[in-house]
């Protein structure tokens, strides 16, 4: 992955590709636009009504529904709209079948009419004709309901302004016709059909009527307005059953209270008030008034008087008629009790046979509810069938829909579609997104690349410059001409303090080990660099270096002349004098010893100069007689130096040139396992960035 803070780097990298394909997709959109047949486009405003809505309140056709079907029933009229009913009478109304401005044969059609012979458009079916104006319609027309309300939109858009406000019109003129139709066709449907199922279910009404009386008079079941002839004798037996044992407890009550009644009792007025009568009553006082002519009686009397003797024997019978009249008493309330009692048993008796009959009769009467419930639903459906097929019969011809068109389309004036300043705009902003993705795709397909923070922390050592590719400063030069001057006056000011940043870099790493040999070293795609390190050998013999200059050379020498066993020699200059001493001489000897020998392979590699400023053009370096300090040899990048491990072996330091923004980690990391041996002689980096 990259970092966004690269991003900048990365555009900048690829210049050209984002002035070129913003350029190309401007001149395609252009010629787009000039060749582009110019299409019209038209609306018309429909009104739909939902079926939801009922102007009559017995209007069978407009059951009332939720709101999410009726939004559900809203939405499905844009696909009636552009159902092949409708768009088929449009094409007829307007016989667009044989109109040349309406359908055109595709290229594809065209091909094969010119491969078949020639054939015409005229030699195709009618129903391919038909299939491809149908096609053509449904592309040329878009139906869309505009927000939450009941209004949809048609629009066409089509090359002929008159067709296409036509086309939209009578798209929605045929839609009202088919939908007024389709609502008249499905009342004469709805009345035939209920019509007949009235009949048959008034032939199942009668039929389960004639059961019930049937099942009612094969079980006795007769009934009155009040109910059942048994329900009621049960009602009025319970309210005689209730009153019979009222009395019951009466007369056991006085039962109880006359039971233990004595003469004494009577004779001290201990009497019930529910037993007394006139007898009774007039022998007590009668009692009463002997009781008293006795008690007269014998306080004057002696005990055998005649008169109290009559008196005493008038007591006695009155007495004992009073004994018998309370004997008499005590019968009939004992009859009474005993016939409450029987009456009683009696109707208790008759409820049990009453209530015995009840249940038979209750078993039957719930079969006669089922049948009853039966015949009672089957007769609400017919009635409900019968009234509904009377309110088709007599619901009136009339229109009761309110779907119109509210707003018919016009014939437009100016085609649609963008601007062209709209449509070179988005060119140029595509063509320039185009072109920045392209770029970054290729990084991250060329995988990460390097960042002066990696290289300082791989190398351990630190950055001495930072300037432009030469290719790229170049390339920016001729793009921008105009901004030439101005460039090159700040790329040559860059590249200065950069050559004597090194310069300096260098003399220091080698204050203490002189004669030394330094290695420029590039990774990645520098480009050229060896104008750049040849300055920094100008600054070094500015700042009053003696300095020789080298860079490798790929014409390599006959193999025959390198052997095969090269002998170690001595590091520094003073053995590349010795290679050079030896190779310099007129004749041309052959080498005599082994280090001889690596000097002559070594010398096939190399091109010595000498800088010296004064002269116009620099002179070749006689090593073999010169006294320089400082060997800058410019080694080219990493993977072309065939002599790099022996230049490697013999140097003292290197200077490391990196293309930070065109060297992947992997690129770098293979050259820094190749260098790992020598990184204690890495002396700085130079990143090279884009300008």
């Amino acid at each position: 992955m990259i970092d966004l803070s690269e991003i900048p780097a990365i555009l900048r990298r690829h210049l050209v590709w984002l002035i070129v394909c913003p350029i190309v997709f401007a001149v395609l959109a252009l010629t787009y636009a000039a060749l582009k047949t110019p299409v019209y486009q038209t609306s018309a405003e429909l009104l739909v009504q939902p079926d939801g809505v009922q102007i009559i309140g017995t209007d069978p056709t407009a059951p009332g529904r939720s709101q999410t079907l009726q939004a559900m029933d809203l939405d499905s009229q844009t696909f009636v709209i552009l159902s092949a009913g409708v768009l088929n009478e449009v094409a007829n109304n307007l016989k667009l079948d044989i109109d040349p401005g309406f359908y055109q044969p595709g290229l594809r059609n065209r091909l094969l009419s010119v491969i078949g012979g020639g054939l015409s458009g005229n030699s195709r079916s009618s129903s391919d004709v038909r299939a491809a104006t149908l096609e053509a319609l449904r592309e040329a027309i878009n139906v869309f309901r505009l927000g939450r309300s009941f209004v949809f939109s048609i629009t066409v858009s089509h090359p002929d302004p008159e067709l296409a406000a036509s086309i939209a019109n009578e798209t929605a003129r045929v839609y009202i016709e088919q939908n007024r139709s389709t609502r008249t066709e499905a009342l004469a449907r709805a009345s035939t059909t209920l019509g007949k199922q009235a009949q048959q279910l008034r032939s199942r009404v009668e039929t389960a009527e004639a059961a019930v009386e049937a099942y009612k008079a094969r079980q006795g079941l007769i009934s009155t307005s009040g109910g059942s002839v048994i329900d009621q004798q049960l009602d009025a037996l319970n309210t005689q059953i209730t009153d019979a044992r009222v009395e019951l407890e009466r007369a056991k009550s006085l039962y109880d209270q006359m039971a233990p009644l004595t003469l004494s009792d009577v004779e001290a007025g201990a009497v019930p008030g529910g037993t007394e009568n006139t007898v009774l009553s007039s022998l007590r006082v009668q009692y009463a008034q002997v009781a008293q002519q006795v008690a007269e009686a014998a306080t004057t009397l002696g005990s055998n008087h005649p008169t109290l003797l009559e008196l005493r024997s008038q007591l006695s019978n009155t007495q004992r008629e009073i004994q018998s009249e309370l004997q008499r008493i005590k019968q009939s309330v004992r009859n009474r009790f005993e016939q409450a009692q029987s009456t009683v048993n009696a109707l208790e008796l008759q409820s049990k046979n009453l209530q015995s009959q009840n249940t038979v009769q209750g078993k039957a009467l719930i079969e006669l509810r089922q049948l009853q419930s039966e015949a009672g639903a089957s007769r609400a459906v017919y009635e409900a069938f019968l009234k509904r097929s009377r309110e088709l019969e007599e619901l009136p011809e009339l229109d009761t829909s309110t779907t119109r068109i509210l707003s018919e389309a016009p014939v437009p004036t100016t085609a649609s579609g963008p601007k062209k300043i709209l449509v070179l705009g988005a060119a140029l902003v595509f063509g320039f997104a185009v072109a920045a993705s392209g770029a970054v795709l290729l990084t991250v397909l060329r995988g990460p690349m390097m960042s002066e923070r990696q290289l300082v922390t791989q190398t351990s050592a630190p950055i001495l410059a930072n300037l432009n590719k030469p290719a790229q400063e170049s390339a920016s030069l001729i793009r921008l001409p105009h901004l030439a001057g101005t460039d090159r006056t700040q790329l040559e000011s860059k590249a200065a303090i950069a050559r004597v940043r090194v310069a300096y870099a260098l003399r220091n790493a080698i204050a203490y080990n002189r004669p030394a040999n330094i290695l420029a070293l590039s990774v990645g795609r520098t480009g050229d660099t060896s104008e750049f390190v040849r300055s920094v050998a100008e600054e070094l013999h500015d700042m009053g270096e003696e300095i020789l200059f080298a860079h490798t050379t790929n014409n390599r020498q006959d193999e025959t002349k390198v052997p095969r066993k090269p002998q170690p020699v001595t590091p520094g200059i003073d053995a590349i004098q010795t290679i050079a001493a030896k190779l310099s001489s007129s004749s041309g000897a052959v080498p005599r010893s082994a280090g001889d020998a690596d000097a002559a392979g070594l010398a096939g590699y190399l091109r010595v100069e000498h800088i010296d400023p004064r002269k116009k053009y620099a002179s070749g370096g006689d090593l073999g007689s010169a006294n320089e300090d400082i060997l800058l040899v410019d080694a080219g990048n990493i993977d072309e130096s065939p002599m790099l491990p022996v230049l490697l072996r013999h140097c003292d330091g290197i200077i490391l040139i990196t293309a930070v923004g065109d060297t992947n980690e992997t690129e770098f990391e293979h050259a820094a396992a190749f260098l790992e041996p020598w990184y204690d002689r890495i002396i700085g980096n130079v990143v090279l960035s884009a300008a």
